[in-house]
């Protein structure tokens, strides 16, 4: 299932720029662009803008996982994208 329009919540993959291949969770939709976080280095306060073109849209939201954005937000999102870059790796799987 491909994802088409990015939403608040949605997880990406990083195509472009120093970060590719970083996953990420999009906290805010601004028209062509997205602002995402990642819990480590890009926490909820500051979050990195990248173009839609530049990001890979996965079938994975971060509320199937009970994540909500309060201040827990940060922890429980670079634990989540943790383990599924972990699991992408070692079960090489494609979210093509």
């Amino acid at each position: 299932m491909k994802v088409k329009n990015p939403e608040e919540g949605g997880v990406v993959i990083s195509l472009q720029g120093h970060d590719e291949g970083n996953f990420y969770v999009i906290v805010e939709v601004r028209g062509d662009r997205v602002l995402v976080a990642d819990g480590v280095k890009r926490k909820l306060e500051n979050p990195k803008k990248k173009s839609v073109k530049h990001i890979r849209l996965l079938p994975r939201n971060i509320s199937e996982a009970g994540i909500v954005r309060d201040k827990s937000f940060d922890v429980r999102t670079a634990r989540y994208l943790k383990e599924l870059a972990e699991k992408v790796k070692s079960e090489d799987v494609s979210f093509v």
